[in-house]
């Protein structure tokens, strides 16, 4: 498989660019290329109910004192929003960092089990527009199929705590529906037709208290026509709130920490049942590297965040990371992005190559 760049100059001109916008957005108005991330705290009631991730979360945080803040980028950037709010022995807070293929969530809710709808939460992504060419297969059918990473870290506590991450794809604006090629992984299922990755807990009881770390990937598959273009867009949110609203004394919380949802890679190009993968190019309008691979990418090793430098935001996930003593275990955290010599520990030697990458600026 080769990678094609197809990027325009206009996509160039506003590349690494952030501003915050002016009215709710979501993936449907987002101009590809391009990402944005959206950050609520409501104290409640909260507004509409939120459906999927990438629609807009404006309207979920519409309570008294709520906070909302969202901002997006064109082309390859990298923009991070956050909100709080407080009310009567309740606080809540949300941030969220985007960039060109991944997302960075954290949330937190702390709130009497009678309040009507508390929440913070995080919601963003990015859209790319992708072609695929191969010469033997022009104007036939084909899937797409990619992995995409998750990891973090989930807690609830008291009667009603609800903590989640969930990420979901469209193209073109319409949502993927599931198929044969799909797959959610180890995450937690929901009964829907929709392509998704689901990690998600919750308490029932009080006193209670449920937790989980996690570091999985879903499989994706998206059909497209050889040599047709088409926008991909990958989206996620983090929310921390409660499952239900009750008369039992005593507060509930929740929290996502450290969650993460990034690119894995193309696994297969096929045509019809048949893979081309090899024999095919795929050519972006930002000219990124979608392909096989892990992160972070080779030219800046350091950058965890991958927002194309490696400064005091990196050094944050990899003082998250220092001393997990062995990546493959599930229930370590931050799913060693800072595992940076890939010896399945984060430990004295990664940070020496921190260092050595520290303040290096040519990322991008």
């Amino acid at each position: 498989m080769r990678m094609q760049s197809s990027a325009s100059l206009g996509a160039f001109l506003v590349a690494g660019l952030s501003v915050s916008a002016l009215a709710g957005i979501s993936q449907s108005t987002l101009v590809s290329p391009g990402g944005f991330i959206q950050a609520g705290a409501d104290p409640g009631p909260a507004g509409s109910a939120f459906g999927w991730p990438g629609q807009d979360l404006a309207g979920m945080v519409g309570g008294a004192g709520a906070s909302f803040d969202e901002g997006f980028f064109g082309g390859i950037g990298v923009v991070t929003r956050s909100a709080s709010a407080t009310g009567t022995n309740i606080n809540n807070n949300a941030t969220g960092t985007c960039g060109m293929g991944y997302v960075l969530l954290d949330a937190f809710n702390n709130a009497p089990n009678n309040s009507s709808g508390p929440v913070g939460a995080v919601n963003g992504g990015w859209k790319d527009t992708f072609t695929i060419f191969n010469p033997a297969h022009t104007g036939e059918s084909g899937f797409l199929v990619f992995d995409l990473n998750a990891s973090g870290f989930l807690k609830a506590t008291g009667f009603a705590g609800s903590a989640s991450i969930r990420v979901t794809g469209y193209k073109d604006n319409v949502q993927l529906l599931a198929n044969a090629l799909f797959s959610p992984g180890n995450s937690d299922l929901i009964s829907t037709d929709r392509q998704y990755g689901n990690w998600a807990i919750a308490t029932y009881g009080n006193p209670n208290v449920d937790s989980k770390s996690f570091n999985d990937s879903a499989t994706f598959a998206v059909p497209f026509t050889f040599g047709t273009p088409f926008t991909l867009g990958i989206y996620a949110w983090s929310k921390a709130s409660m499952r239900s609203q009750s008369g039992v004394a005593g507060n509930s919380t929740a929290l996502v920490e450290g969650g993460v949802v990034r690119w894995g890679g193309i696994l297969n190009i096929l045509a019809g049942a048949t893979s081309v993968t090899a024999t095919s190019t795929v050519s972006s309008a930002t000219g990124k590297d979608w392909g096989p691979g892990t992160q972070p990418p080779d030219p800046c090793p350091g950058d965890l965040n991958l927002d194309g430098f490696v400064d005091d935001a990196d050094f944050v996930l990899f003082v998250a990371s220092y001393n997990i003593l062995d990546c493959a275990d599930p229930s370590m955290p931050a799913n060693c992005i800072a595992d940076l010599n890939g010896d399945g520990f984060v430990d004295d030697a990664d940070f020496v190559e921190f260092v050595v990458a520290y303040n290096n600026l040519t990322c991008v």
